[in-house]
């Protein structure tokens, strides 16, 4: 990652020129860079997808949006479009939103990343129903507590799940503030593993119909076991583990096994998404912890501490986002 200047970049048709006010720091930008998801990218380019901003120019075609616009976008920089992370970044009108009135650029674009996430796994895969049961692991991070909060707009019983760091009272900060967000009960384990049979344990006997794992340390074929008939199992993070299922219990239950990666999702589903997203900032905007605000020439030094997993931890416990602001 170099920090620099580049010429500014012109829009061209169907294309917006947004000047940059914040932008997010996602695990996914670490993959892409270091080549772990294979997507086509332009040299040189700009690091990030995740932006708020106000539009600047307009290229032609374009009809949804004028100069003075205040903007988001969540899919920029991979599958061959410009990045997020410069002073001018220039995004698809097909693939940029209005950002809501009053919305802090900080705060808001810490969100839209892990909202969209959520209500991708929640609606769009699960297919989430009013009623339910769903059990978040890692829910103390940004994308479980956005599940937390999708979740209890449909009307789920939500159980949050986190693992023990230090003290028993070390979690009550943790479990107040998942409360606030929606969660029904908040479930401490020593190890993520132990998270299925930990939810599925709780009071009234509604067992899991849901369970999504924001961890990538989750067993899922020991997970499957405690999942209510019909449920589904989302799997959204982790590269090494391994699934063997018990194809029996797996099909005479009819389970569900869901993979979901935000970059996969279509413009159509992005901007459902975005829509929700908006359309939730109005009633109760979505929360997402924000860590630190660094400026842009310190991204390599966001990218590392993502890269090792060291990320702010609030007050609260819960993990703090990266966001980074222009220099000047």
């Amino acid at each position: 990652i170099r920090y620099g200047e580049l010429p500014d970049p012109e829009p061209g048709p169907g294309q917006v020129l947004v000047r940059t006010e914040a932008v997010a720091v996602d695990n996914v930008d670490t993959f892409v860079r270091s080549g772990a998801w294979p997507t086509p990218v332009d040299f040189p380019l700009a690091i990030g997808r995740d932006l708020t901003g106000t539009v600047a120019a307009v290229g032609p075609e374009v009809t949804e949006f004028a100069p003075g616009d205040r903007v988001w976008a969540n899919s920029a920089g991979y599958d061959g479009r410009p990045g997020a992370t410069a002073e001018l970044a220039v995004v698809a009108q097909e693939r940029l939103y209005r950002r809501p009135d009053g919305a802090d650029p900080v705060r808001f674009v810490a969100a839209v990343h892990p909202g969209a996430t959520a209500y991708g796994v929640l609606i769009r895969r699960a297919r989430l129903r009013p009623g339910e049961t769903v059990a978040v692991t890692g829910a103390n991070g940004a994308v479980g507590m956005c599940l937390i909060q999708v979740a209890a707009t449909v009307g789920a019983h939500v159980v949050a799940v986190v693992r023990q760091r230090g003290s028993p009272e070390d979690a009550a900060p943790t479990a107040r503030r998942l409360h606030d967000l929606g969660a029904s009960r908040v479930v401490v384990v020593d190890t993520i593993d132990q998270a299925p049979v930990a939810a599925a344990r709780g009071p009234g006997g509604r067992g899991i119909d849901v369970l999504v794992d924001t961890t990538g340390r989750l067993a899922a074929s020991e997970a499957a076991r405690h999942l209510n008939p019909r449920g589904r199992l989302v799997l959204i993070a982790g590269r090494d583990r391994r699934i063997d299922l018990d194809q029996w219990s797996f099909y005479t239950r009819e389970l569900q096994l869901l993979g979901f990666i935000m970059s996969a999702m279509t413009v159509g589903e992005l901007a459902a998404a975005a829509a929700w997203i908006n359309h939730q900032h109005s009633v109760r905007p979505l929360e997402v912890s924000v860590g630190e605000v660094l400026p842009f020439s310190s991204a390599a030094h966001a990218h590392t501490l993502t890269e090792r997993g060291e990320l702010p931890r609030l007050p609260d416990h819960t993990v703090g986002r990266l966001v980074l602001r222009p220099d000047h």
